[in-house]
């Protein structure tokens, strides 16, 4: 009966036992390298044992790897994979070898306080639209200073004046009267003998209109 013989199968090469193993077979002395590459021979012989904390964090220990790795003839591209997925285990919160978190991720609201400020603003629009639209529909202010009511007088003319909300348009009589800025008017009016019946309206674009009379007696 054959008799079978246990054979170990050799262990996969790290990547620093193929910077070694490739540093002997050029017969080349690591601070020969170390003077040529301007690096120091204790960061190549931890590249060779894989001792990170013996090297620079970061990009710094990487980009020593990158160099040594060319020197001795490597495409430097799997060993730096390597390198990365090694290196992140070691030193997550190495700050060389972070991700840059983009500036817009900080302002992320969640989204019930995002909903509430859509939700606010809507309201303050719907709000505004009421206020408005019940500016311009109703009645304008208007305030009569003279004549007063139920007047008597013996002249043939009087001047009427008072304030009116900026924007209305005023007459007399069916008559159109100026105002300022303020609101405020003045007009003369001729009176007849007897009983003189003035009419003051008052009217925004799209509004009723207001009305104020008032009755003088001419003696």
């Amino acid at each position: 009966m054959p008799v079978f013989a246990s054979k170990k199968l050799p262990l996969e090469e790290t990547w620093g036992e193929k910077l070694r193993q490739k540093r002997h077979y050029q017969n080349l002395k690591i601070e020969d390298i170390a003077k040529t590459l301007n690096i120091r021979t204790e960061y190549l012989i931890a590249l060779e044992e894989e001792r990170f904390d013996k090297l620079p964090s970061g990009l710094y220990g990487k980009n020593f790897l990158k160099q040594y790795a060319i020197f001795l003839g490597f495409k430097p591209a799997d060993l730096l994979t390597v390198w990365d997925s090694q290196s992140a285990e070691y030193s997550p919160n190495d700050p060389f070898s972070r991700k840059t978190i983009k500036p817009h991720k900080f302002i992320v609201l969640p989204k019930i306080i995002r909903n509430t400020l859509i939700a606010s603003a809507v309201l303050i629009c719907f709000l505004y639209l009421i206020f408005y639209f019940k500016n311009i529909t109703s009645l304008p202010k208007l305030t009569i200073i003279y004549p007063v009511k139920n007047l008597l007088t013996s002249k043939n003319s009087i001047i009427v004046g008072g304030w009116v909300e900026p924007g209305a348009e005023i007459t007399i009589n069916n008559e159109n009267v100026l105002n300022n800025n303020n609101g405020y008017f003045s007009q003369k009016v001729n009176l007849k003998k007897g009983l003189n019946n003035l009419i003051i309206t008052a009217k925004k674009k799209y509004s009723q209109t207001q009305v104020i009379a008032r009755e003088i007696l001419v003696e």
